[in-house]
């Protein structure tokens, strides 16, 4: 949230709670009734939740919004696959400026972010819907549909026979399996057969390139025109966060132009969101270790409660964590042992000290 901050992003925490219809995501929704009846949801996609924010408190904002969040997202999981239904996403939202420098300026701060916390050696695949979309464009719109439907679930090989099933000329089929399979720094000569509208796109990312090397993260990224994201309101520049290890995405985002018009209010805008659960996965593999941070010290009671208590206070005044009996859970804390003498002393590592010498080692140990 700093690095966020330190570009200008002002948080914001979007509603918990929406109404269960009309969304981009109904199917991974958690949903329950209200007492009139009316069927809500657990936020599934912040994205989403902060559009109609946008359209509903910033309708007349001139300038563009730069809006950042950490929030839990609740999705609906098959019970057997092990996935998490609730987890907290980190992540920002840009509102309003639909220039390519935006494109470049959300990815260096995503990549920046990453690094700031730890991850340094992430990989950032970049591609563009409407490289896709201009091939399912000359398909009917049934088999746009499922070919599209195909690719934003991962299955390529069957997004590409799909499309020559549907009567896609064998070169631009060819032309779609070469790009869908493509991931690498350049985008050589993927134009080659695609349509015009595909080719478009292709210009777009070559001309990101230079605007991300000059915000210093050109050396991280790879074009993969084959990443397509699952929400179908991405309408172009798309990217995504992995690491080498980890069976799963980052971070995710990308431009989603279309998608405050369905709140009234058609605004351009971009944003990424992050899955904290995955970034720590992903920064412990790479070596990362918590500090041990300050020392809790845990008291044995003596006879008398009254001086129990008074000692702990005052060991907390003099900046010492304290907690009386015993713990079950320290999470990690450097745990050190003392019994209660009296409300000025304490039986530490064999030696009777006074509460005041006792906190100077502590918070020496500490440093």
């Amino acid at each position: 949230m700093e690095t966020f901050a330190g570009y200008g992003y002002v948080p914001l925490e979007p509603p918990t709670v929406e109404f269960a219809t009309g969304t981009l995501a109904e199917q991974r929704m958690l949903r329950f009734l209200d007492r009139d009846g009316r069927l809500l949801a657990l936020r599934p996609d912040v994205t989403t939740a902060v559009a109609r924010v946008v359209a509903q408190r910033y309708r007349d904002a001139a300038a563009a919004l730069r809006l950042a969040y950490f929030a839990p997202i609740f999705r609906e999981e098959a019970s057997m696959r092990g996935s998490e239904r609730e987890y907290d996403q980190a992540g920002i939202e840009l509102i309003g400026d639909p220039s390519l420098r935006a494109d470049a300026e959300v990815v260096a701060l995503l990549a920046d972010a990453l690094a700031r916390c730890g991850l340094r050696t992430a990989e950032i695949d970049i591609g563009h819907v409407g490289f896709l979309g201009g091939f399912t464009d000359e398909l009917e719109p049934a088999a746009r549909d499922a070919v599209a439907s195909a690719a934003r679930a991962g299955d390529l090989v069957s997004a590409i026979a799909l499309a020559r099933a549907a009567g896609l000329s064998a070169a631009r089929t060819s032309a779609l399996e070469r790009g869908l399979r493509h991931r690498s720094t350049d985008l050589g000569t993927l134009g080659k057969n695609a349509p015009a509208a595909s080719q478009k796109a292709l210009a777009t990312l070559e001309a990101l390139g230079p605007l991300l090397q000059a915000a210093g993260v050109g050396g991280a990224i790879r074009f993969d025109l084959g990443f397509v994201p699952a929400l179908p309101y991405y309408s172009g520049i798309v990217f995504q966060v992995t690491a080498r290890g980890l069976g799963f995405a980052i971070a995710a985002g990308g431009r989603y132009d279309g998608l405050l018009a369905r709140f009234g209010t058609d605004r351009p805008a971009t944003g990424f969101g992050i899955a904290v659960p995955h970034l720590h996965q992903a920064v412990v593999a790479a070596g990362w270790q918590p500090q041990s941070g300050a020392p809790l010290l845990v008291l044995a009671p003596a006879a008398s409660d009254a001086a129990t208590l008074a000692a702990a206070a005052h060991l907390r005044t003099l900046g010492v964590a304290v907690a009386i009996g015993d713990v079950a859970e320290h999470a990690g804390q450097d745990v050190h042992r003392a019994t209660v003498v009296d409300a000025g002393h304490v039986h530490y590592e064999g030696v009777t000290r006074e509460l005041e010498a006792l906190a100077t080692l502590l918070t020496r140990t500490a440093s």
